[in-house]
């Protein structure tokens, strides 16, 4: 139920396959985290294929305690940092000259930024892209300070708070 490192996944994928009688030539293990939804993408995966495989596809433990400080300019109005845990996304809000923007800081090194639109609901603070989406897809701050990430159909995911 935590996030834990590479060598504990390979433990964990030898004792679920040693523990298992009935040979099989390939056996395909997905971890998830208690938040993520099944079927939406896993945090990690160990595949026997015949040989293990062991794959961390979010942030691993150290990268979730190292954040993005180091990224951020100082010259940037920080509004909120969190983490995606389904992709291991980081997602970082700012300020730049009063108007908003969302970053996203991505496993492959690659990074995504937009200039957002700040409306107040009833739900919290909605930030949207300026350029628009055509599924809706918008980010909530609620007033705990949680990030929703949001469609037209509701609520996504919510991601963590990176401290």
């Amino acid at each position: 139920n935590k996030k834990v490192s590479e060598s504990t996944l390979r433990a964990i994928a030898l004792e679920l396959k040693s523990g298992d009688s009935r040979p099989y030539d390939r056996t395909f293990i997905v971890y998830y985290l208690p938040e993520m939804p099944v079927g939406a993408g896993g945090w990690a995966t160990t595949h026997f294929d015949p040989g293990l495989d062991v794959r961390i596809l979010g942030l691993t433990p150290e990268e979730a305690s190292a954040g993005v400080d180091s990224i951020l300019p100082s010259t940037r109005e920080d509004i909120g940092r969190w983490s995606d845990d389904r992709n291991g996304t980081q997602i970082v809000m700012y300020r730049d000259h009063g108007r908003p923007y969302l970053e996203q800081f991505f496993n492959d090194g690659s990074v995504l930024k937009e200039e957002l639109v700040e409306s107040l609901t009833p739900l919290g603070r909605r930030f949207e892209s300026k350029v628009g989406s055509s599924l809706g897809d918008h980010w909530v701050i609620d007033a705990g300070g949680q990030l929703q990430i949001r469609d037209n159909v509701g609520l996504v995911y919510t991601a963590n708070t990176i401290n």
